[in-house]
């Protein structure tokens, strides 16, 4: 670390260790601090949207006590850096941990995830946000027409624009609240063999709840079955879930696919041939969308990877 960081950033004066954090694909420089807390260094001019992310987690403390709370926000004075400070949360990434625990511990752990996901999710859009229709049909119409220049099987790109299109109407009357939108393996973490939080909120956004599920079946699905299956039935408190949910996730499923093939075609062609690896792997779940609810997903908590 830079020592006129820590020369600048108040809460640092009486802190002895600071470790660098290598881990994850953000780009913010973060540290841990006497293994309790967590400072991110960014960039100053995404200090607009770090501040709202700051102050929305401050608000989301009140829902969940799963999530890192708040303690420091600032600038780097004579940098074009800024900071946040956060609780430092312990625990391994799921992506990681998972793969040590028994099936049993995988579902319980997830039921833990998706219960703490929903509590997130009580927390409601800033009254003057966009209808969750219009901001995300809006999203769905560009990447389905950027879709069409990608050389995949012709097949494929109808029906993913079929299917959207055909049930983009389910998006009307969705309520605004807090996403995470990046709610996957690699932001969940396992501690002593259990559920221990939720991190990495630099993506959140607003909209439908629903939605922050839809990387289930691209992400967590091929880490555990079990724990995917833990995240969607203690989101639902482990009680019988209706159609109108499955009908949301099938959709959003679809749509996730057409913008993951357009993302991953701007990053690499590597990163693309990933994207479409797993995307064939989700259309294959749906049968081709005909089905809103995946192979994988299973009731009763015995399910094995």
């Amino acid at each position: 670390m830079e020592q006129y960081w820590k020369k600048e950033i108040p809460f640092l004066q009486n802190m002895t260790e600071i470790v660098p954090v290598t881990k994850g694909f953000s780009y913010d420089k973060k540290f841990m601090i006497d293994n309790q807390y967590l400072l991110r260094v960014f960039q100053r001019k995404a200090i607009k949207n770090r501040k709202a992310e700051y102050i929305t987690l401050s608000k989301l403390s009140a829902y969940s006590n799963a999530i890192p709370e708040t303690i420091e926000f600032g600038v780097i004075k004579n940098t074009n850096l800024a900071y946040m400070i956060l609780t430092y949360l312990p625990g391994t990434d799921a992506e990681i941990a998972l793969k040590n625990l028994t099936n049993d511990e995988q579902y319980k752990a997830g039921v833990l995830a998706g219960k703490e996901l929903k509590k997130l999710h009580c927390l409601s859009a800033p009254s003057d946000y966009p209808s969750w229709y219009s901001t995300k049909k809006q999203k769905s119409d560009r990447y389905l027409l950027e879709l069409q220049n990608i050389n995949v099987d012709k097949r494929i790109k109808k029906r993913l624009e079929t299917y959207i299109q055909d049930n983009e109407m389910l998006l009307k009357g969705r309520p605004n609240t807090f996403q995470h939108d990046d709610f996957h393996p690699s932001n969940i973490l396992i501690h002593n063999r259990n559920f221990s939080g939720i991190i990495d909120f630099g993506r959140m956004d607003w909209g439908d709840p629903i939605h922050d599920l839809q990387k289930l079946g691209f992400f967590s699905k091929r880490i555990s079955i079990s724990f995917t299956n833990g995240i969607i039935n203690g989101y639902h408190d482990e009680q019988l879930i209706s159609d109108s949910f499955w009908e949301l996730y099938g959709l959003y499923s679809a749509m996730h696919i057409v913008s993951s093939l357009v993302w991953g075609l701007k990053i690499s062609r590597e990163q693309y041939e990933i994207m479409l690896e797993y995307s064939l792997d989700v259309i294959g779940d749906h049968e081709n969308f005909i089905c809103t609810i995946p192979k994988w997903y299973r009731t009763d908590k015995s399910t094995s990877n």
